[in-house]
């Protein structure tokens, strides 16, 4: 058996330099397509990736550095790709995408006498609209994991001064500094900033702001600590003129990382369906990193510094994507359930290939579940992870066994809460004998999980077992995929 990495080097050596392609929807060539080389996402990058963009018959020619391994390709209206060095060799396939849409942001900053504002408008704006390659931002992530489907753009920017709300204020003063920035907006008209209906995400406006988002002077808690500052924060806030309908709207400092800002968008998109996934006293293993809604806020987590900002740069600045089952089933109540392969298995057992499900849908399961024979409603899900995009994003720049490949959970949606989390999703811990990992860790004491992954190679584990689940990893290749064998114990 030829072990993915060693496949890998072969397809990438004598890469570096000159690269030439084309891009296809399988008949003819995609002008207008930007393609460039999958890189760490950073807030301020010092050197950004070559980016080339096809020419009318889809071909471009790019300059590659040695380890460049996976080409980014992208453009509006046609689903996201991430391509490894294996297939370069050969045309690269789009497919469109029919569900694409903008969701348009009211951002309104928020100042105090006693407090104004110190992050620039300008570097505000890079943090949550840059659509630079290699730039991390709202709207790269949000491009990235919906594969092409949701662009983020700037609708208004409003600036407010309330003297209203003096200091100290704290996550108790949310809700009223919340209430009396909507009194403000009465009468507003929301034009292009209403583009979306919120619960299903389709593009229909439904008289709310698709994205509002206020952000106020100060420290973030989430890293800091402090109770003193406040923590970023999804509302589904009643109109003060009108209390039979809510809007949903973020409440954050504007100093808090990536990673929180896009955590507390999930839950705005759908109105709260998608929920929590840790638990806050940590006592029980949970998703850890490998998801958005869980300790995967945090990737991208340099050095432990609380005390002493600014943060965005080095913590939280490369959040984890959503598992399977929170893009496809829960983000905007199951709007892009077509971005993801789904295979459920019938029967007692199954083998063969699943597909990162990072990459867009193709041939291959990208999902994989089982029902658990134990409880209704209950399953288990299997899907294969890599450190493509923002999950490049490391915790104090660990690496090692466990840290890509298969990763399998068990998953109970009626587990699902708002306000209350109860821990839908418990990872399997493919190394649970492994030592706590030494500083930084992350923060509020969640779980990092961050060697929880099945795969093939020394110090890996390939086999595992859950209750009446057990499954195995057979085989990986250059494309990032895993043949993967599972069976259900009869009960």
């Amino acid at each position: 058996m030829i072990r993915a990495a060693a496949l890998l080097l072969l397809a990438v050596a004598g890469l570096a330099g000159p690269t030439a392609g084309r891009i296809t929807d399988g008949r003819q060539g995609i002008p207008g397509v930007r393609v460039y080389p999958d890189r760490q996402p950073r807030v301020a990058p010092t050197l950004p990736p070559p980016v080339a963009v096809t020419d009318a018959e889809g071909r471009f020619r790019l300059d590659l550095a040695p380890e460049d391994a996976v080409l980014a390709v992208e453009k509006d209206g046609w689903r996201r790709e991430l391509v490894p060095a294996a297939e370069w060799s050969r045309e690269i396939v789009l497919h469109p995408e029919p569900g694409f849409s903008k969701g348009s942001v009211l951002l309104v900053r928020l100042d105090f006498p006693d407090e104004p504002s110190r992050v620039p408008d300008e570097a505000l704006r890079d943090l949550l609209f840059s659509r630079s390659p290699g730039v991390a931002s709202a709207a790269n992530y949000l491009y990235e994991a919906s594969k092409g489907a949701l662009s983020l753009v700037e609708g208004r920017f409003l600036k407010l001064r309330s003297t209203e709300h003096p200091a100290p204020r704290r996550d108790e003063h949310v809700s009223p500094m919340a209430r009396w920035v909507l009194k403000q907006l009465r009468g507003e008209p929301l034009g292009d900033c209403d583009r979306l209906d919120n619960r299903s995400g389709a593009p229909k406006p439904d008289g709310k702001p698709d994205f509002l988002w206020i952000i106020a002077p100060g420290h973030p808690q989430s890293v800091t600590g402090n109770p003193s500052h406040i923590k970023a924060v999804s509302l589904l806030m009643p109109l003060p003129w009108n209390q039979h309908r809510r809007w949903p709207l973020l409440f954050m400092t504007e100093e808090v990382p990536l990673g929180n800002i896009v955590h507390e968008a999930f839950h705005s998109m759908g109105e709260h369906r998608v929920d929590d996934l840790y638990l806050e006293d940590g006592m029980v293993s949970t998703a850890g990193i490998w998801d958005l809604m869980d300790g995967g806020q945090y990737r991208g987590w340099d050095r432990q510094h609380p005390d002493e900002g600014p943060w965005v740069a080095d913590m939280g600045y490369s959040p984890s994507h959503p598992m399977a089952w929170v893009r496809s089933e829960l983000w905007f109540r199951g709007r892009f359930q077509t971005s993801v392969r789904h295979f459920a298995v019938k029967g007692r057992s199954w083998e063969g290939w699943l597909g990162p499900v990072a990459r867009a849908p193709g041939g291959d399961p990208q999902w994989l579940t089982l029902a658990d024979p134990r409880k209704k409603g209950r399953f288990f899900s299997l899907e294969v992870r890599r450190p493509w995009g923002f999950e490049q994003g490391r915790i104090g720049g660990r690496s090692g066994p466990g840290h890509q490949g298969l990763v399998v959970a068990l998953i109970d949606p009626g587990l699902l809460s708002y306000g209350d989390p109860r821990g839908p999703v418990r990872v399997v811990d493919a190394h649970p004998g492994s030592p706590k990992p030494p500083p930084p860790r992350l923060p509020l004491g969640l779980w990092e999980l961050d060697d929880a992954a099945f795969n093939l190679g020394p110090s890996e584990q390939p086999k595992g077992r859950s209750g009446p689940l057990s499954w195995e990893v057979l085989e990986t290749d250059a494309s990032g995929r895993m043949r993967v064998w599972v069976k259900l114990d009869r009960p």
